[in-house]
């Protein structure tokens, strides 16, 4: 069964724009649009782990620097 939707949602006058709706929406290259997106992941991957092993590491040092009796 279908979800039900106000008649709102469909008309743009109700919604507040004078203009009609654009025309789009559909993705000309989905295969290329789906790699794209997937480089963007391991790019991002790849940065959380650089920030959170760079933290990481100058924790470490931190903690070596001050149990050798150097200051903080």
């Amino acid at each position: 069964m279908p979800t039900a939707q106000m008649p709102s949602e469909f008309d743009p006058e109700r919604r507040g724009i004078s203009a009609p709706r654009p025309a789009g929406g559909q993705d000309p290259d989905p295969d290329k649009t789906a790699a794209t997106e997937r480089r963007y992941l391991w790019l991002l991957v790849l940065m959380i782990a650089l920030i959170v092993g760079i933290t990481t590491a100058v924790g470490i040092i931190g903690m070596i620097v001050v149990a050798l009796g150097g200051t903080t």
